[in-house]
C-alpha cells in the first residue's frame, strides 16, 4: 500500500497497484475545509505544533498563504492528475474517483465490510 501523494513517482509506482483510489474534491470544498481549520487553530481549538505558529497573514493574506497555495495548486495540479490517472487506467489499474466526502466515507464502508 502506498498512501499519499506521489503523483511524481505515478509513472514508478501506480502501475504496479492494484487500485487507483483518487480522492479528487471540488475546489470549493477544499478551500471550505482550509478555511475551518485555520479558523480552529487560530482560536486555539487545535494545539498542534503547526497550528501555534499559524498567524492571520500566513493563513489568508500573505502571497503564499495556506489557501493562496492550496488554490494555486488545485488549480495547476488537477489537470496532470487527471492525465497521469487516465494513463494508469489504460494499464489496467482499476480507479476509483471519489469526488465527494460522502462517496469517499461509502467507499471506505464498502471496502472495510468486505475485508
Amino acid at each position: 500500500m502506498v498512501e499519499g501523494n506521489y503523483s511524481k513517482l505515478a509513472d514508478v509506482v501506480w502501475h504496479r497497484a492494484d487500485v487507483l483510489v483518487w480522492l479528487d474534491l471540488p475546489l470549493r470544498l477544499v478551500v471550505r475545509r482550509i478555511v475551518f481549520r485555520s479558523l480552529r487553530q487560530l482560536a486555539g481549538l487545535d494545539t498542534s505544533a503547526q497550528a501555534q505558529r499559524l498567524t492571520w497573514k500566513r493563513a489568508f493574506f500573505e502571497r503564499r498563504s495556506l489557501l493562496r497555495t492550496a488554490i494555486r495548486k488545485y488549480r495547476h495540479n488537477r489537470p496532470r492528475y487527471a492525465r497521469q490517472v487516465a494513463e494508469t487506467a489504460a494499464l489496467g489499474v482499476h480507479v476509483v474517483r471519489l469526488r465527494s466526502g460522502r462517496q469517499a466515507d461509502a467507499w471506505l464502508a464498502n471496502a472495510l465490510a468486505g475485508r
